[in-house]
């Protein structure tokens, strides 16, 4: 398994030269796109330190998507797998997210509007089945030592709400959604037995007129501790600058670029 991991990973490094563009003229060429993301933290507390959380590259084509990153000095596979696409459903086989909450990839920048990752995401190696009609979605995963996940969904009017659950006893409710395109929001509910009631909510408002500028507010209650965030966003193209404010006053700024 490790030699199949450093062999995906060398693909990645080796095949980015070749990665181009579609072409229109040939219908039949293979086309591969590339994609890659970085970023850097900087808190300021009672010192000042920095971190780099991600530095990753990603190479996809038509069903198929190959995702690393650089985690202490050598490359890590996060996704390798290949989609089979049928209407209304699909089937993946391979590495993937497992669908448990969100589906957001918050430890990306590309993905993350805020500086901090309100929850976590888990990869895993298995088949993956997704369904989606009027408005109703269906996610199952099922991997290795008999473990699986599934979320079941319903999506109406830019907003969507979830139910999870897992071969660990987890359970979470989810709701996502954007209103008037000013503000997104999204929000995780833990209904686990050891962990129920812990949740988090984050809020995004960045109206049209504010030309990439950004407002965020984030709270979260995890057993008997709850936090409140505040704040300032800034995306230009592929750059973008995110600040936040805890109530300790400790601030966090991630400088992210995407390609």
């Amino acid at each position: 398994m490790n030699t199949m991991k450093k062999l995906l990973s060398a693909i990645a490094i080796i095949g980015m030269p070749f990665a181009q563009e579609a072409n229109p003229v040939c219908s039949t060429c293979t086309v591969m796109a590339v994609s890659g993301e970085m970023s850097t933290d900087v808190m300021f507390s009672d010192t000042v330190s920095f971190t780099s959380p991600y530095t990753g590259l990603s190479l996809s084509g038509e069903g198929w998507q190959l995702s690393s990153r650089l985690t202490e000095g050598s490359m890590v596979v996060e996704e390798a797998y290949y989609t089979l696409d049928a209407n209304f459903a699909s089937l993946t086989l391979g590495k993937q997210r497992v669908p448990f909450g969100l589906a957001n990839a918050w430890h990306r920048p590309s993905q993350n509007p805020f500086a901090s990752e309100p929850s976590a995401q888990t990869y895993a190696e298995g088949i993956g089945v997704t369904v989606e009609m009027m408005g109703v979605g269906v996610e199952a995963h099922y991997g290795d030592e008999k473990a699986y996940s599934a979320r079941l969904s319903y999506g109406v009017l830019d907003h969507s709400v979830g139910l999870s659950t897992n071969s660990d006893d987890g359970m979470l409710v989810d709701a996502s959604g954007d209103l008037f395109g000013m503000m997104t929001s999204y929000l995780q509910y833990d209904l686990s037995e050891e962990t129920s009631g812990d949740f988090w909510y984050r809020a995004v408002i960045a109206p049209e007129f504010t030309k990439g500028i950004s407002a965020l507010v984030g709270y979260s209650s995890v057993g008997d501790e709850t936090e409140t965030m505040y704040g300032i966003g800034y995306q230009y193209g592929g750059a973008s600058l995110r600040s936040e404010l805890s109530a300790d006053g400790d601030v966090q700024v991630r400088i992210s670029y995407s390609f």
